[in-house]
Order: C-alpha cells, then sequence, then structure tokens
C-alpha cells in the first residue's frame, strides 16, 4: 500500500559562513548519536547506520550533502531531512530541513512512539487521530549558534530574543522587512504573572526554532513602544501573543486579523494546548512556502550531484542563472521610486538650500538604525583642533611634553618596584603589568604620531579632545572661526576637571562599597549569623586605565579571553585621561559580570544569554545594567561591509571555522556623545570553549551616524 506523505515542518536558512559542512555535520552528528546511532566521524562521504528501527543516511559530495533520518512512528515513520549547499558566486549558502510523516500499514501493528512530540497531551482516543505537534529536530538550537544564520534578511535564532524599549527601533523594520518569510510571534507583557511570558517564550522558541521568530516584550515601556508603532488594531497587551505572519506592514495593513492573535484568558484556560495552536499555525505557514528563486533552481542540481548524474559547477551557473523578473512591474516601482524625493540637510557652510535624494537612497542611509541613535555628537569633525605643528623638532618636542605629562606616573611605578630591594612575587606581577601598560600607551602614542605625520599635525590631536565635545574651546559647530574666549572660561574648565575627578572618585568608591557587601553577604549565607567589622578577603582591583583593565583581565579572569585591542584602549587612556578612570572601572565591572556568566553558563547553572543574566539578576549573581548592554547592530551596519568589516575579529578555529567572527554584541560605557567607548565581545560560554572573547576596547566604531 503506497504510504502517505505529510509535510509537518520546514526550514529554508541562509548560512553565508563558509564551510557549511563542517558545522552542519557536527551539530547532527551529535543529535543522532544521542539517539544510539554510532559516530559518523568527519571523513567518511558515505555514511549508512541502523540503531533499532530507526535509519540514518548521511551523504557527502564536495560542497553539497544530504542527511536522511527515518524513525517508525505509529503505522508509518517519521523522515527528517537536512539538504545544503555551501556558497557560490551569486548565491550564499542555504540549508533545508524538513520533517515528513510517511503513512502506511506495517505488517504487524508496533508500540507507538512519538520522538517529536512536545509538551503536555490528553489521553488518545483509538477512534480518531490526535495531530502532532512537531517540536524541530534536536540539532537545530546548536547550528544556529554557530554563525548568522537567517531566512529572508530575518536574523534566526536559537530561543527567544527580549526586546527592550532600545532596540525597538530595530525591530520594526525586521517585521516590516520585504524579504521577511518567517512568521514572528510577539509576546506581551502579563500583569497578572511576568513570569508567565518567559516560560511561554521558551515554549515557543523550542517548538518553531528555525521556522519562526520568537520576541518577548521585555516591560511595559516596551509594550507601549511596540503598539504604537503598530497602530490601533495591530498591537499586542495583556499577556497576549500575537503571530505576524509575511508580508506586513503596520502602515498598509487592511487586514489586521491576518495577523491571529490569542489573549491571556485563553492561553491561560487551555496551557500548552492554546500554545501548541499558535506553534501549529507558525510552523503551517511555513510548510507550504515557496522556495527562495535560487534555492529552487540549485536544489535539483544538488540531488543529481549527490546521484553523480551532474558535476558540481553546475551548482553555481544554476545560481547564476538570472531569475525570471516582471519586467513592466519594475519598470514601474523605478518610476514611482525617482518621483519620491526626500529632503536631506544643506552641508555646512552651503548655501542652505536643502538637497533631494531619491527615497531609495534616503531609506538605505537611514533604516536599520540601533543604539547609535541620539548620538549626535559622534558625526565626525570640521575643522582644525588646536594649534598647528610643523616641523620634526615642534612634533619632538609635542611628544616629549605629552610623555612627561601622561606617562610619568607609569614610568614612577615601573621604576619604583623594579629597584626595590624587597621585591616580592607580588611585586613582580605589578612590574610586569605595569611595563605591560606603559608598553601599550607608548605603542599608542607612537600610532598617533605615525597618524598625524602623514597628514596635518596638531598638538590638539595628542592632548585635546575635538571642538565639538568641549565649546568653549571651539566657538562654532559650523566650521567658522571662535571669537577670543570669554573671562571666566578658564574657571569653568578647571571646574569641569574637578567634577570629572570627583566622579571617577565616587564610581571608585562606590565599587569598593558593592564588593564589601557582596563579601559580607556570602559570609552571612555561609555562616547563618551577622558579620560586621571583617575585613574583607582580598583587596579591590582599581583600575587606573583601560589597558590597566585588559592586563587584569588576562590574569585573573579565566572565562574570559581578550584579543588584540590593546591599541585601541591605549588611545582612549592617551586621548581622555580624565574620563579613562572612570571607563576602566566600567569595564572592569563588565568584564566580571561577563566571567560570572561564562563560568555558570559553561558549567550548565544558567542556559540563557548575558542580557538575561544580567536583567534577571539575584544578589550572588554579577551583573551590570541593561541600558549598557547592545545585544546586536543594526541591519544597516550589519549588511554593510565598511561598517561590519570594522566589527569582525579574530576568534580560534573551534569558534569559528574562518577564525573570525562578525561581533555585534556591546557594553556601552558611555551611552552618548563624544567619546563613546564600546567594549564588543562574542559569547561561546554555551559552546566548544565555553569561553567570553573580548574583540575590541575602543572609541565607537563607525556606524550610520559618524563620518
Amino acid at each position: 500500500m503506497a504510504s502517505k506523505v505529510t509535510r509537518l515542518y520546514q526550514a529554508v536558512l541562509r548560512d553565508p559562513a563558509a564551510p557549511i559542512s563542517i558545522r552542519l555535520r557536527r551539530t547532527f552528528s551529535e543529535w543522532v548519536e544521542r539517539k544510539g546511532f554510532p559516530s559518523p566521524g568527519a571523513a567518511r562521504a558515505m555514511v549508512e547506520a541502523e540503531a533499532g528501527r530507526a535509519r540514518l543516511t548521511m551523504e557527502r559530495r564536495g560542497d553539497c550533502g544530504r542527511y536522511t533520518l527515518d524513525e517508525p512512528y505509529g503505522e508509518g515513520h517519521l523522515r527528517t531531512r537536512v539538504t545544503y549547499a555551501e556558497s557560490v558566486p551569486g548565491m550564499t549558502g542555504w540549508v533545508i530541513v524538513t520533517v515528513d510523516r510517511h503513512e502506511g500499514r506495517e505488517p504487524e501493528r508496533r508500540e507507538r512512539r512519538e520522538p517529536y512530540r512536545r509538551g503536555r497531551r490528553e489521553p488518545e482516543r483509538r477512534e480518531r487521530r490526535e495531530p502532532v505537534v512537531v517540536s524541530v529536530p534536536g540539532f537545530l538550537p546548536a547550528y544556529l549558534r554557530t554563525a548568522r544564520i537567517s531566512d529572508g534578511g530575518v536574523h534566526v535564532e536559537d530561543g527567544p530574543v527580549v526586546l527592550d524599549e532600545e532596540g525597538m527601533d530595530r525591530f520594526v523594520p525586521v517585521l516590516a522587512e520585504p524579504r521577511r518569510r518567517v512568521p514572528i510571534l510577539v509576546l506581551s507583557v502579563d500583569p497578572q504573572n511576568p513570569e508567565a511570558a518567559r516560560s511561554h517564550a521558551d515554549y515557543l522558541a523550542g517548538a518553531v526554532t528555525g521556522a519562526s521568530l520568537v520576541v518577548r516584550l521585555a516591560d511595559l515601556r516596551a509594550q507601549n513602544r511596540f503598539n504604537k508603532a503598530m497602530g490601533k488594531e495591530l498591537g499586542v497587551f495583556g499577556g497576549g501573543i500575537r503571530t505576524y505572519l509575511a508580508p506586513f506592514d503596520p502602515a498598509g495593513e487592511r487586514h489586521p486579523r491576518r495577523h491571529p492573535p490569542m489573549g491571556a484568558a485563553m492561553i491561560r484556560d487551555q496551557g500548552d494546548a492554546a500554545l501548541d495552536r499558535i506553534v501549529t499555525g507558525a510552523v503551517g505557514d511555513t510548510v507550504h512556502r515557496e522556495l527562495p528563486p535560487d534555492v529552487q533552481r540549485t536544489l535539483h542540481v544538488v540531488y543529481r550531484v549527490l546521484a553523480g548524474r551532474a558535476d558540481l559547477s553546475e551548482i553555481a551557473e544554476a545560481a547564476a542563472r538570472p531569475a525570471r523578473t516582471d519586467s513592466a512591474r519594475e519598470e514601474l516601482r523605478r518610476r514611482m521610486m525617482a518621483m519620491t524625493r526626500r529632503p536631506v540637510p544643506a552641508p555646512p557652510g552651503g548655501t542652505g538650500r536643502a538637497a533631494e535624494v531619491p527615497a531609495e537612497v534616503s531609506t538605505e542611509v537611514s533604516a536599520g538604525n540601533t543604539e547609535e541613535t541620539g548620538e549626535t555628537g559622534e558625526t565626525g569633525n570640521t575643522g582644525e583642533t588646536g594649534k598647528s605643528v610643523s616641523g620634526v623638532e615642534e612634533i619632538a618636542q609635542v611628544v616629549a611634553d605629552m610623555v612627561v605629562k601622561e606617562l610619568r606616573g607609569d614610568l614612577d611605578t615601573a621604576l619604583g618596584l623594579a629597584t626595590s630591594s624587597q621585591t616580592s612575587a607580588g611585586d613582580l606581577a605589578r612590574v610586569l603589568r605595569e611595563l605591560r601598560t606603559l608598553g601599550a600607551h607608548l605603542s599608542g602614542l607612537r600610532d598617533i604620531v605615525a597618524e598625524q605625520h602623514r597628514g596635518p599635525f596638531t598638538s590638539a590631536s595628542l592632548t585635546g579632545v575635538p571642538p565639538t565635545d568641549d565649546p568653549l574651546t571651539n566657538g562654532s559647530l559650523t566650521g567658522q572661526e571662535s571669537d577670543p574666549p570669554a573671562a571666566g572660561t578658564g574657571n569653568l574648565r578647571e571646574e569641569h576637571r574637578l567634577l570629572t575627578e570627583e566622579y571617577a572618585e565616587a564610581v571608585t568608591n562606590a565599587r569598593k562599597l558593592t564588593e564589601r557587601v557582596r563579601w559580607l553577604e556570602g559570609r552571612l549565607a555561609e555562616a547563618g549569623r551577622p558579620v560586621f567589622g571583617v575585613p574583607g578577603e582580598s583587596p579591590v582591583f582599581e583600575p587606573a586605565s583601560l589597558v590597566d583593565v585588559l592586563a587584569e583581565a588576562r590574569e585573573s579572569l579565566r572565562h574570559i579571553v581578550v584579543g588584540d585591542t590593546d591599541a585601541a584602549a591605549a588611545r582612549l587612556d592617551l586621548d581622555h585621561p580624565a574620563q579613562s578612570r572612570t571607563w576602566a572601572a566600567k569595564a572592569w565591572d563588565s568584564l566580571r559580570a561577563l566571567e560570572d556568566f561564562a563560568a555558570a553558563r559553561s558549567a550548565g547553572r544558567f542556559s540563557g544569554g548575558f542580557y538575561e543574566w544580567c536583567s534577571q539578576g539575584s544578589s550572588g549573581r554579577l551583573t551590570i545594567p541593561t541600558g549598557m548592554l547592545s545585544m546586536r547592530e543594526s541591519r544597516t551596519v550589519v549588511t554593510r561591509s565598511k561598517f561590519s568589516d570594522r566589527r569582525t575579529f579574530a576568534v580560534p578555529p573551534e569558534v569559528s571555522p574562518g577564525g573570525q567572527v562578525l561581533m555585534e554584541s556591546h557594553v556601552k560605557l558611555r551611552p552618548v556623545g563624544y567619546p563613546a567607548p564600546r567594549m564588543y565581545f562574542h559569547d561561546d560560554s554555551g559552546g566548544a570553549t565555553g569561553k567570553i572573547w573580548i574583540g575590541y576596547l575602543g572609541e565607537h566604531l563607525p556606524n550610520t551616524r559618524t563620518n
């Protein structure tokens, strides 16, 4: 009897990180090993194995492959199939994951097994078949963590995304992305049970991974801002959940009910059954969706290559073949976009008349803004800064003055320790650290000199800040010549300097008190009685500079790996000596929080991300305010190489086979203004290394609002 085939799950994933095969084979192999299959190994091009009544086939030829797993299910079987092709010119690599149910009578009735059943279910009645709720194949979450994998321009996550008010500007464009293919499930805040949304998000994310995106609104402020952006009939609130199908345009949506909401009352009454209905709707929307044109053109070629009837080069030929387009429709779009023009501000010093650019160009420039919103002080500088310096002798004099003023303390400390007659092992470590700090600062100074020697050299480039940072020294922000400084300007500068020093001292004292409280809480928990007047077991590290922070992190934080960023940190120390002490304290607190998080996650004591670690902080946990965190960059920054290349840093092959990774997550040591230091990191605490990789600590990297 011919079997009936029902498609239960489908995910079409884009993976730009080559090679796909290594990461995909590793995660898939780990999954099938847990099901009782022998290790497939990495060298064999063809693998066939059985475990009980389940059968596994893994094929690979060149840059494409296919994995097939058949498992018994009722009177038939479930077939999980994974097909992939590596990137070629004109096409990003893709992975297609499907789960099909094959129904047909077998010689004898066997025990019913449901390896893909998820959640609680009521007892079955024999007179009717219960609907199947399929969870994603178990290897997918691990695979999605190996690279930035997307579907239709939307980053597909391995778990729920927590969306705060700050991230709303980048999320709404994702909802309205014309290329989006996957549904997006948005969970609102439940005032009666704030923890309900978190548990519901975890349940849904586990059931739709790869086929949908689950987003949980962090608080009422985020919810209100989201609903304001959606409009009156497209919002979600009160603990409800709404599925936003593709395509979606909140401004022009005529059928709001096409994006089905589910109220909190139904979810509370029906529990997992209500959530399963949402899963069925979301997964069902993607099951029969057409494949992208380039995937359609290359998929049948991949099948022929695996069957030995085609050459690998035919995949690239199929990918390069132009897709069919509606020429009349495209011409209409071009004409409409040409008629739509938006004014842009006139350039400084211009005629004052605003220029006009096509809407499609202005949209590209303005879309996808994330945490750079509001940082108008980071738009670069015009005009000269400080007094121009010419000639080798004057350059040497400026450098000598800089060394005496800024590095004298480092020199005195290092030399004093080195010449001491009672130097201990601990002091020797301090000598090495001071010398490393001094070396980093001297390297940074050398880079500044070399950079300025290639162009106009100014004394302010070594000792000052850009004119937009201090209007007192830059009488105009329009590039015009400034008037002589007004009387009392010197006093204002001195007051500003004193306030900066007092603030840095206050931050240091607050950190000491925080450490004292944490230590006392630990002693109280151990002894079960109050402890007063007992000194701490270890002194609190007080960083004097950002370079000092990096040196201490390398020595004492075993779950943190600091990359080659000393030069960028030293540049901040030299350019902004007054503020660097405050930034160093924040950077150290952030690194300690990352260390605490990585230790817990690598040991299996915590399963969420760093944002959840900080937002759900407890008394025994090192955290930083979530306002300092930005876990993603805007789509414009990620997709444009001139921005993304600056955020791509080296990591070992076990973290990324290509030896580098785009780091979007970062800590904002200063949220707005100039300068606004950032610390970029990559979280592999749940991966092969169990560590956090620091790629960059320095000035704000270029984005859509910088020159």
